[in-house]
């Protein structure tokens, strides 16, 4: 696979500066040079927020290893009803999903270089990788900072459609799916980058930052809910596909956010052997039952209506 993971995305949001502040509380940083514009740890600057009259997402950014991965999918999509092409240069591809407008740049792009965890875990029958002292998390006291943007799970109301653009046009990978209602593609060797659900509309249902642990996770959770209890949408838990931990915030356009790590990495598709997933399985192997707003948002009418 020459694509290797997401590089950025735009987020149309109604009030950018209530969105800012949600993910530099979130542990993102605010770009020096770019208003609007905001950084993960290792990923760099990863999330563009636009002013928009409701939540959206209008464009995706693709990492690429090389120019001839750029080529090939500017030739697929030059030969495919579903997509329109944009842009052409040595330098990035750009292509539009026909059936949601979705713009998707693709460039090429070094991979992540994330420093090793400082955390360590002592689990029976193993040596004990911490002795004598507490646990990193219990001690720290910097905010958690989120490595990279590790997935998004975009809504559209031709989901067939749109899995087809994803993986005949630009090359994306079918991890797991739940036929004709979501598919988990990856761009990568991340379980899922690219999450595609049948909606009534075109929108953004969440992103994902990964961090390095479970601890991560709680204590990012903790702190957004002690900033504000609204924030809290759903967790702490564990995914079955993917096999993630999750927290989920909700940003005050109404797009969830979420907390994750320790997602499966697939290095050859031919050796993954999923399950067929069924039950609450779909959402979670365990943790609190999902709030009624995850599967049908607050203002999925209001999307509709703007569609």
């Amino acid at each position: 696979m020459g694509l290797h993971r997401l590089t950025s995305i735009t987020l149309a949001v109604p009030d950018v500066d209530a969105s800012t502040g949600f993910f530099t509380d979130f542990g993102l940083r605010r770009s020096e040079h770019h208003p609007g514009r905001l950084a993960t740890r290792d990923g760099g600057e990863q999330i563009e927020l636009v002013e928009g009259p409701r939540r959206a997402l209008p464009r995706l950014g693709v990492g690429a290893e090389g120019a001839d991965d750029l080529a090939h999918i500017a030739d697929r999509a030059a030969r495919s009803a579903m997509a329109e092409v944009v842009e052409v240069s040595d330098a990035c591809v750009s292509v539009r999903d026909a059936a949601t407008g979705l713009l998707v740049e693709v460039t090429v792009a070094p991979p992540y270089i994330s420093p090793e965890s400082a955390h360590t875990f002592n689990r029976p029958g193993t040596t004990p990788e911490r002795i004598d002292v507490p646990a990193e998390s219990v001690l720290a006291t910097d905010p958690v900072q989120p490595s990279n943007l590790t997935h998004v799970v975009y809504g559209t109301p031709d989901q067939p459609a749109t899995l087809a653009f994803f993986t005949d046009v630009l090359g994306f990978e079918i991890s797991d799916q739940i036929p004709g209602i979501i598919a988990f593609t990856r761009c990568g060797e991340v379980h899922h980058n690219v999450a595609i659900q049948a909606a009534p509309v075109a929108f953004p249902h969440h992103i994902a930052f990964e961090v390095d642990d479970i601890d991560d996770v709680v204590r990012g959770g903790q702190h957004m809910v002690d900033i504000d209890p609204e924030r809290h949408m759903w967790g702490v838990g564990r995914h079955a596909i993917g096999s993630n931990w999750y927290w989920y915030l909700r940003d005050p356009s109404g797009t969830f956010v979420e907390y994750t790590s320790d997602i499966d990495r697939i290095t050859a598709q031919d050796l993954y052997q999923p399950k067929e997933w069924d039950g609450h399985e779909f959402l979670y192997s365990f943790g609190p039952p999902p709030p009624p707003e995850f599967v049908e948002p607050a203002d999925l009418a209001d999307l509709i209506a703007g569609g």
